[in-house]
């Protein structure tokens, strides 16, 4: 999906934020974020607090207790024979659904973060263990 593709699908007109640095990043109304490569979407990041709500198996995975994300996501996998992967920071990633779920601290709180990635991200090294991008300096 192209850039304008992408607002299209999230009923935005107009410009987004976008934000420099080695992949384009565009930044949509609550807390939805958009990676790009080579203007070809890549990864959606839901903000755990203003991020949309969305659900696997009726379970919320934006803005939950990380302990039962991760355990949903473990009981989901063997339930439906889904490929789990970890992350060096504890993350827990059903790459065949391409769904990473991250923590995000709020305040006080930690609480789940989903991300939906390209089947090459996930596969990569390097892109699991630095998504969401923002902080990634080219």
């Amino acid at each position: 999906m192209s850039p304008a593709e992408v607002a299209e699908a999230l009923l935005v007109s107009g410009l987004q934020e976008r934000v420099g640095g080695p992949y384009e990043q565009e930044d949509f109304p609550d807390g939805v974020k958009a990676f790009y490569e080579e203007s070809s979407l890549a990864c959606v990041a839901l903000d755990a607090v203003t991020g949309p709500q969305v659900f696997l198996s009726g379970f919320p995975l934006a803005g939950s207790d990380p302990e039962q994300g991760h355990q949903f996501l473990l009981d989901h996998a063997a339930e439906h024979g889904n490929c789990v992967l970890y992350t060096p920071d504890d993350s827990v990633s059903l790459t065949d659904l391409g769904l990473l779920l991250r923590s995000q601290q709020v305040g006080e709180a930690c609480l789940t973060r989903p991300l939906f990635v390209k089947e090459e991200w996930l596969d990569s090294q390097y892109f699991r263990d630095h998504l969401p991008l923002e902080a990634v300096q080219g």
